[in-house]
Parts: structure tokens; sequence; C-alpha cells
């Protein structure tokens, strides 16, 4: 089914004067239901008409294709960003944690997802390496989200909630359960279906384990 840009979920970025939100967001949700649909090679002339903006408006935002995509999937990540922003310092951890791994299941079970890692390894192996789309991904996908739970890691060690004494390692763990096989066979066809129950089932099995992991000394 074709993705289409209302589907898709915009982010600022920050650069030069404080542009028109509007524009930014149609931009942002032409290039993200473009990409998916037509994959990374679609001209920024494309996006620009599906946006109903010029081409040189899409640049005044973004200096490149590659800064576009970070925020395409920036825009993506945001629920998961947000699960972790939200959560009070003064919260239930198992509640906090359970609220993330929902939204990162159901992040790494989506179509969308897959897409999006097809693309990237295409533009590797075209690229011989890794390539800046990659780069894009990474930092405002799983590097900021990490970032972010580990900040929130970090505060409940320090009032004494758990025992996180590396909340980046820590984080990376969590995620790491989290994601498991089902990106894997996502990304690769095998599977684009999981049930709410088998979900739910691994979501727990993460939290419980986490927090047996990183319970505060009696």
């Amino acid at each position: 089914m074709t993705e289409t840009a209302a589907s898709c979920p915009s982010m600022p970025a920050c650069r030069g004067r404080k542009p028109d939100p509007g524009k930014r967001e149609a931009i942002v949700g032409a290039a993200c239901a473009l990409f998916l649909e037509q994959g990374y090679g679609v001209s920024m002339e494309t996006i620009a008409a599906a946006a109903g903006v010029a081409k040189q408006t899409i640049y005044n935002l973004f200096s490149t294709k590659e800064q576009l995509f970070g925020a395409v999937v920036a825009g993506h990540s945001e629920i998961v960003v947000a699960a972790i922003d939200e959560a009070r310092d003064d919260a239930e951890p198992r509640a906090v944690l359970a609220a993330i791994a929902r939204e990162l299941l159901g992040l790494l079970s989506g179509e969308r997802i897959a897409k999006v890692y097809r693309m990237m390894m295409s533009a590797a192996i075209g690229a011989g390496g890794a390539s800046e789309m990659c780069e894009q991904f990474y930092d405002n996908g799983p590097r900021r989200g990490t970032r972010q739970f580990a900040a929130y890691l970090a505060r409940q060690h320090e009032i004494g909630r758990l025992n996180v004494p590396d909340p980046m390692l820590a984080a990376e763990s969590f995620f790491g359960m989290l994601n498991g096989h089902i990106l894997i066979r996502n990304m690769m066809g095998l599977q684009s279906r999981w049930s709410e129950k088998d979900l739910a089932a691994k979501a727990d099995y993460a939290v419980s384990a986490f927090l047996r992991n990183h319970a505060r000394p009696a």
C-alpha cells in the first residue's frame, strides 16, 4: 500500500531563520511518502512537486537530501522519544519501561521501518560502505533514542530507584533485547505480522530482565 504524506510524521530541522512550519511539514511528509514508495533515488524535484513548493525552498531548509532524510527518520522515531520524554522521574520504572518497549516494538514490527532499512542497505552497497544517509538514520533514530533513554536511566540511578552505573550500556542492551530478531525478519520479508500477544510477551520479558539486572542492592 502506498504511503501518504499525512501518515509520515515530520520533525523540524534547525537551520538559519525560522522557516514556515507548514512548508516544512509538507516537505518532510512528501519526502517520507516518496522515499518509501520510490526509494532513496527519488529526485528533489519530485519531492518539491509533491510538497507544492519550489526546489529551492527545500534547500533553504535542508542543505542536502541526506539532511531531509534525517528529518524523516527523526519524525518516525519521535513516538519512542516521546515515551521517554514524557516519563516522570517519580513514576514506577516498570511502567515507564513498558511504555517505551511497547512503542519501540510497534516501530520495529512495522512496514515502514523495514523499507527504510532496505533503502539504507542498498545505499551502503552502492557506496561501498556506510553512507551519509546511514549516518543520518543512526543519528536521528537509534542514537537519539538511546541517548535520551540513557539520560533517564542516569537520573533513576542518581535518585536511587535503579542501579545503572553505565546508563549508555544499559540503554543499548535494553533496546537490543527488544530488537532481537523482529527487525531482521521484518526487513528480510520473512515475517511482517506479529500478534499483540507475542509483542506484549517480548516487552514483558525484556522489562523484567532489565529490572532484575538493575535492581538496587538491598
